[in-house]
C-alpha cells in the first residue's frame, strides 16, 4: 500500500515538472489527456491497492490460521511428549509388575513341583505302608516252624549203631516251634509245603585208625553222607546243612551207619540237629 502511494506522489511530481518545463507548449487537450491518464492510473492504483489490501487480509488470515495451527501442533507435541512420558512410566511399571509376576509364577511353579513331589512321596509312603502291612499279615498268617535238639537227654556217653543203621533220636528238645520235630522218633515232618533249611553237628572221641560217619535222609532216601578218619586219637566233628523243598508230610531224619558211634555231653550239646521253614510255597 505504501509503495502505491509513493508511486502516485512520484507521478504527480513528474507531471508538475513537465508542465513547468513546457509552459505554454501544452494545450488544453493535452492537459485533459494527461489528467485522464492520471485518473486512469489512479483507478488502476486504487484497484491494485484494493487487491493488495485483500491480499494482505488473506495473508493476515492465513498467518492467523498458521499461528493457530502452529499453536495446535505445539499443543499436540506437548501432549505427545506428556503421553510419551506417561507411556514410559507405564511401561516401566508394567516391566516391574511383569518381573514381580514372573517371580511369583516361578515361586508357584516351584511350589507346584514340591507339592507334586510331596504327593508322589505320600503315595509311595502309603504304598510302602500297605506292603509292610500286607507282609506283616503274611508273616502272622504264615506257619512258624523251627526246631533244635540235642542228642542226649541227660548225662554224657556214647550212642552206638551196632550191626545195623540207627535212626538217631535227638532227645533233648531245645526249640520246637510248630511241633514238627518228634523227640520220640527223631523225625522232622513238614507241616506245610515249603522250603526248609536243616543243619547238624556230631562229635566222637575216635580211636586211632577208626571212622566216624553220619547220614541225612528224606522219606527214607539218603541225601547226604559224611565221614571222618581219625589218625591222632583226638575228638572229631562232622557238620553240614541242606536247603530242601518239602511237600506237606515229607520226613527228614539223621541216621548213624552201622558200626559207628557218637559222643555227647548234655551240657555241651556236641551233637545237635536243627531245622526251620524258610518260606511256604
Amino acid at each position: 500500500m505504501r509503495a502505491a502511494i509513493s508511486l502516485l506522489v512520484l507521478l504527480l511530481s513528474l507531471c508538475g515538472v513537465q508542465t513547468e518545463s513546457h509552459g505554454t507548449d501544452f494545450s488544453t487537450q493535452d492537459i485533459s489527456n494527461e489528467l485522464k491518464e492520471l485518473r486512469d492510473m489512479m483507478v488502476d492504483l486504487r484497484v491494485t491497492l484494493r487487491h493488495t489490501r485483500d491480499d494482505v487480509k488473506v495473508l493476515q488470515a492465513e498467518n492467523v490460521a498458521v499461528k493457530e495451527r502452529l499453536a495446535t501442533s505445539e499443543t499436540k507435541v506437548q501432549v505427545l511428549q506428556d503421553t510419551k512420558a506417561e507411556m514410559k512410566t507405564e511401561v516401566d511399571n508394567l516391566k516391574k509388575e511383569n518381573a514381580a509376576q514372573e517371580a511369583e509364577l516361578a515361586l508357584k511353579m516351584d511350589n507346584a513341583v514340591h507339592e507334586q513331589e510331596l504327593a508322589a512321596l505320600k503315595t509311595r509312603l502309603a504304598a510302602s505302608e500297605t506292603k509292610v502291612e500286607n507282609l506283616e499279615k503274611e508273616i502272622r498268617a504264615a506257619p512258624k516252624v523251627a526246631f533244635s535238639a540235642g542228642l542226649r537227654e541227660s548225662g554224657e556217653g556214647y550212642t552206638r549203631s551196632g550191626d545195623n543203621d540207627l535212626d538217631l533220636v535227638f532227645k533233648r528238645v531245645i526249640t520246637n516251634v510248630g511241633q514238627a520235630y518228634s523227640n520220640t522218633t527223631g523225625f522232622f515232618t513238614a507241616p506245610v509245603r515249603g522250603v526248609y533249611y536243616f543243619r547238624f553237628t556230631v562229635r566222637d572221641d575216635l580211636d586211632k585208625n577208626s571212622y566216624m560217619r553220619i547220614r541225612m535222609y528224606k522219606n527214607g532216601q539218603q541225601l547226604m553222607r559224611l565221614s571222618d578218619y581219625d589218625t591222632d586219637d583226638k575228638p572229631s566233628y562232622l557238620s553240614s546243612g541242606l536247603t530242601l523243598q518239602l511237600e506237606k508230610g515229607d520226613a527228614v531224619n539223621m541216621v548213624l551207619p552201622a558200626g559207628s558211634r557218637l559222643a555227647d555231653i548234655v551240657d555241651y550239646n556236641y551233637c545237635t540237629f536243627s531245622g526251620f521253614l524258610l518260606f511256604p510255597l
